[in-house]
């Protein structure tokens, strides 16, 4: 009786696989891109002192934070929802626009959310290769089809830390029909060194059928309070709007959030800290003979040709945590969050033994 009361959609979905989560002190989490300095200080501060309020329904649009993000990306704050985390915003989109049936073009071997998100509301996932391990904004386009109703990219690309750069992007968008919905996912944006990279929200503000996703879950160092943003045309969020819960952002998240906008300070030293980090292990995979990614991320793609699995409990045995990308396609790849110096010397002393 149970197996017929579920949604046969609900019985083909498969479960998140998230970072491990280390169960004892002295073992060095490098799986799940978090800040290794922890969160924000002013973010901090400001928690402290909403504790008080905690009794209080949250403001059901984010109102302080979206006139915090409107001043600060010159864009109007009706362009802007708040999620919890950026999966919601993900979730939000397809429930509002997405027919069953319609289909959705999503990179092959890229998260799993937007695979995830299409199946629970009945679209139809149709997968475009990647390139050299990057997104294919050319095979992209070739995937659509007269039943396309949404496009998923990532910029920079998880797992692999690749960008698409503003060039192609502007021709990507020539080749897609404006009816089609393009869904750009900015998770990694804070850390993109790259001068080539595209500035989306150009689209947004021009009134393109363009939703750019961000999130405080990485430079902010704020996952654990889940606070993630949708920017898009405004005719396009109010439609949105209609199909979030009404208190989806607790109050801690919302006024976290706003605190940490004003951080410059941490978010300097959390950038600067990717840079040097990315140095270091550059020169020491180089020195391993290993192929990898150059990233524009805060975590490196390892391709270790190897089972990624065994490298992984290897490291886990000497109390260093990475993600093994078999869940993402890549069996014989790692994908390693950039820490601070000594944990990034830890983990390659580690590497050195595992392999």
């Amino acid at each position: 009786m149970e197996e017929a009361f579920i949604r046969p959609v609900i019985k083909e979905l498969k479960d998140y696989i998230p970072g491990t989560t280390p169960k004892e002190s002295g073992i060095i989490k490098l799986a799940s891109n978090e800040n290794p300095f922890g969160p924000s200080p002013k973010a901090l501060e400001a928690l402290a002192k909403e504790g008080k309020n905690l009794q209080v329904y949250p403001d059901q649009k984010s109102t302080l934070l979206r006139e915090a993000l409107a001043k600060k990306l010159s864009i109007d704050e009706n362009c802007i929802i708040a999620g919890n985390g950026s999966d919601e915003i993900m979730q939000i989109v397809v429930a509002t626009f997405l027919k069953p049936g319609e289909e959705v073009v999503i990179p092959q071997n890229s998260f799993s959310v937007y695979e995830f998100v299409t199946k629970l509301f009945d679209g139809q996932p149709v997968f475009a290769s990647l390139k050299d391990s990057s997104v294919d904004l050319d095979a992209i386009a070739k995937a659509v089809s007269p039943k396309t109703k949404m496009i998923f990219v990532a910029n920079p690309n998880n797992p692999t830390g690749t960008t698409f750069t503003a060039k192609e992007l502007e021709d990507f968008l020539s080749k897609i029909p404006e009816n089609i919905l393009i869904i750009i996912d900015e998770a990694y944006i804070n850390f993109v060194e790259s001068k080539a990279f595209p500035d989306s929200l150009k689209y947004v503000k021009e009134g393109r059928n363009l939703l750019v996703l961000r999130t405080f879950s990485k430079l902010y160092g704020l996952a654990g309070l889940r606070i993630g943003l949708g920017i898009a045309k405004k005719e396009l969020v109010s439609f949105m709007y209609r199909a979030k819960l009404p208190f989806n952002v607790n109050r801690l998240a919302q006024v976290g959030a706003a605190a940490a906008l004003e951080d410059k300070e941490f978010a300097n030293k959390t950038y600067q800290n990717n840079l040097e980090g990315k140095k270091y292990l550059y020169e020491e995979l180089d020195n391993l003979g290993l192929e990898y990614k150059k990233t524009e991320a805060n975590f490196i793609f390892i391709n270790l040709k190897r089972s990624a699995d065994q490298i992984f409990m290897g490291l886990f045995k000497q109390r260093v945590i990475i993600r093994p990308l078999t869940s993402f396609g890549f069996p014989e790849a790692i994908r390693v969050s950039i820490g601070t110096m000594e944990q990034n010397q830890k983990f390659i002393s580690a590497l050195k033994a595992v392999l």
